[in-house]
């Protein structure tokens, strides 16, 4: 069942009278998103005065008085004065009922909003003052919404205190973060406000354990810029260690983004399943601006639960900017990136804000096995799954511009 849930309710006897409440129950299940409570009563000359908030499993879960006569919350996200988190479970609207007017009543709507599939984008990887990002937190939140973006990871060098500061509602999922850096390399533990007790290392396999800590608790595992040029960013710590995901797109693309995606293309071949990432790795001193390059994900729901659920399963297309050039599976039907299909399927991938001289590339593991020199800036693309696994990728000359997640064999 698709549709949304909608209760509708009029209160027009109060038996405890003035200086009591009352509760009206409601079901939340695990397929809800949002619950959106809305009330009116008679105010002004009626003189009535009716409180609301809302109760989870006999727990205030808000308040606004009088104040407000709409309220949402989400896992994440939540009107002001009222909690956001876990939404399945024994609900009541509370009703506070201060002053009755003469004729009041109070009509009362609960909606809720199931969960939908919808595409999200955003940055994985980028930093602020509380470590060397040279931007307060709410600057860096501020930057990545003007930039249009659904969703922002702060992910400061061996420190948490970024994951304290949560704006009221502020129109953009904050995924609370860390970046390991190590002597040994980098990696991005999404998803903890605390991923490990302490992220200090000594040896490559100190990192492998601080991995293996951080997703017992929970992170999703992203290994950074694995080629770049410097003692400590270059990872050292092997890739048998537990990961959801590579970084391959690190800021401007260069040559260590190069090494990674030929890296990540033996792996493919390999047999291993790895999905990828970008990250525009935003420091203010390195001038670069979040989402470039952008994740661009599938989700069903809207919290930061179902962003990173999509990271891990690959449902996600890795490109220049958020916005100008897109890749999704073409039809409502049709399998996401990440997908395991049957050997044999066709596939069928649209393209939208496509560029003259842009090629389209169709890559297996034996390379790319078709070029495409597309003449509208919207073109579908059909190819055949033989091998292990089929992915797409978009260039521009040598400037790399998009790439997909691959469809992999059953």
């Amino acid at each position: 069942m698709s549709i949304d849930q909608e209760i509708n309710i009029t209160i027009d006897a109060f038996p405890d009278g003035e200086k009591s409440f009352i509760e009206i129950p409601f079901e939340v299940g695990a397929d809800i998103e949002r619950i959106e409570v809305a009330y009116h009563f008679p105010f002004g000359g009626g003189g009535s005065v009716i409180d609301l908030g809302v109760a989870q499993n006999g727990r205030m879960r808000g308040w606004s008085g009088s104040e407000r006569g709409f309220i949402t919350i989400e896992e994440d996200r939540a009107t002001p004065g009222y909690d956001c988190g876990p939404l399945q479970g024994a609900w009541h609207a509370v009703l506070g009922i201060v002053k009755i007017g003469p004729a009041c009543k109070v009509d009362l709507k609960i909606r809720l909003i199931r969960k939908r599939k919808r595409w999200l984008v955003g940055e994985l990887h980028s930093h602020s003052e509380h470590s060397d990002g040279g931007v307060t937190v709410l600057d860096a939140i501020y930057r990545a919404r003007a930039g249009g973006l659904d969703f922002l990871a702060i992910t400061d060098h061996n420190t948490i205190s970024q994951n304290t500061i949560r704006p009221d509602d502020p129109g953009i999922l904050v995924i609370p973060a860390m970046e390991l850096t190590s002597f040994f390399g980098h990696t991005n533990f999404l998803g903890l406000a605390q991923p490990v007790a302490d992220w200090r290392c000594r040896r490559p396999e100190d990192v492998v354990d601080r991995m293996a800590e951080a997703r017992a608790n929970g992170a999703t595992i992203v290994i950074n810029h694995p080629f770049q040029n410097s003692a400590g960013g270059k990872w050292q710590a092997g890739f048998e260690a537990p990961f959801d995901a590579l970084e391959i797109w690190n800021g401007l693309w260069t040559p260590m983004n190069e090494q990674a995606l030929a890296f990540w293309q033996e792996l493919l071949v390999a047999g291993r399943r790895i999905p990828i990432t970008g990250g525009s790795d935003f420091h203010l001193k390195n001038r670069r601006r979040h989402g470039h390059p952008s994740n661009r994900l599938v989700v069903t729901g809207c919290a930061i639960s179902d962003i990173l659920d999509a990271v891990r399963a690959g449902r996600n297309v890795v490109s220049f900017s958020p916005h100008d050039l897109k890749a999704e599976p073409a039809g409502e039907d049709h399998p996401d990136f990440g997908s395991r299909i049957a050997s044999g399927t066709t596939v069928a991938v649209a393209f939208d804000g496509l560029s003259h001289g842009d090629e389209i590339r169709v890559i297996d593991e034996r390379g790319t096995v078709e070029s495409i020199q597309p003449r509208e800036s919207r073109q579908t693309v059909e190819a055949r799954l033989d091998g292990r696994f089929l992915r797409f990728e978009v260039w521009h000359g040598s400037e790399a511009r998009l790439f997909t997640n691959p469809f992999y064999t059953e």
